[in-house]
């Protein structure tokens, strides 16, 4: 067994460990990404209730979060700690400049597995995300974790397994417009918006202050959305019935994946039927459509398509294979 395996526990990958434990510190010992992180780095990620770790050069990703958001959704950490890790990525074939894990996998995977070996040996998953014919990512739960299994699309080689403790308890699920609905209020003003009952969730009223200044409001932590503004006279152009004056007017929509910076995790609706868990490809096949725009890395990326409601942005991240952000916006209205 390597060094590698040995620090990193096999049998439970350190999920629900505390950032100060010492299994902890073993692993991430000599990890480069030390060097920027200081005091105050760590006491915004407890404020942002996230905080990455990445080991291109042994093929890990690493998520922690605040000791209190842990609680809520997984339980009694198994360390005492400010920062709990929360999710691991073990990564394979998943990109030429990293060098695939090389320690231990779960559910007796192997690194030399083909999507068909995976999915004979281990029986039927809990969810399977395919595109036609192909499988794009798989979920098994035990009692310690849900692991997701990726695979290469081409070639059906494991590309990175995700690792996460199960949740204690659903995500609340509020009453708010469905995407489509959102869609089509864009370009309406505030001071309507305001005594619109679909809206009444948000109490904008006391919100809008904040909306004339900064032009967004955050819903995070309630709803695990953000709502955008701008002047009726910058979207007229666009979007049919804006009015052409100052008015703040609702310009878009974010939902945010659970964990986001500050986010509660959205749990409505989205748009195409997307989840927050579909990898790119499945999301693609969603869409039904090639993007009008995208940029993407090999860590993450976004695409945008421009439909005739609105512009739909989406951003990925690699390292998990799947959504963190699904944005609506007004029309021609963002670059």
């Amino acid at each position: 067994m390597s060094s590698q395996t040995h620090a990193f526990e096999t049998s439970n990958y350190l999920l629900g460990h505390a950032w100060q434990s010492a299994r902890v510190r073993a692993l991430v010992e000599g990890w480069e990404q030390l060097e920027w992180i200081d005091d105050e780095a760590l006491k915004k990620a407890r404020t942002d209730h996230r905080l990455s770790l990445v080991n291109p050069a042994q093929g890990i990703y690493l998520f922690f979060t605040d000791a209190d958001s842990y609680e809520a959704r997984h339980g009694e950490p198994r360390s005492k700690g400010n920062l709990i890790l929360s999710r691991v990525s073990l990564l394979l074939h998943f990109d030429p400049q990293w060098t695939p894990y090389g320690g231990e996998l779960p559910l007796a995977l192997r690194a030399d597995d083909m999507v068909g070996d995976v999915l004979r040996r281990l029986g039927s998953p809990v969810e399977l995300w395919r595109v036609g014919l192909n499988v794009s990512k798989a979920r098994w739960s035990t009692p310690d974790a849900e692991v997701d299994v990726s695979f290469e699309r081409d070639t059906g080689r494991l590309k990175l397994v995700t690792m996460t403790r199960p949740r204690v308890a659903p995500v609340p699920a509020s009453a708010m417009p469905t995407p489509e609905q959102f869609a089509r209020q864009f370009g309406r003003p505030l001071a309507e918006l305001q005594e619109d009952a679909q809206f009444a969730s948000f109490s904008l009223g006391a919100k809008a202050r904040e909306i004339v200044e900064y032009g967004e409001v955050d819903y995070s932590r309630e709803f695990g959305v953000e709502l955008y503004f701008k002047p009726g006279a910058e979207m007229a152009d666009a979007v049919p019935g804006a009015p052409r004056s100052s008015e703040p007017c609702l310009s878009g929509v974010r939902y945010r994946a659970d964990l986001d910076f500050q986010s509660s995790g959205y749990a409505g609706p989205l748009p195409w039927g997307l989840q927050m868990s579909d990898p790119i490809d499945v999301t693609m096949s969603k869409a039904a459509a090639r993007p009008f725009k995208e940029a993407l890395d090999r860590d993450d990326g976004y695409q945008l398509w421009r439909t005739d409601l609105c512009d739909v942005h989406v951003l990925y991240s690699f390292l998990e294979d799947r959504i963190y952000r699904a944005t609506l916006l007004a029309r021609g209205c963002y670059e």
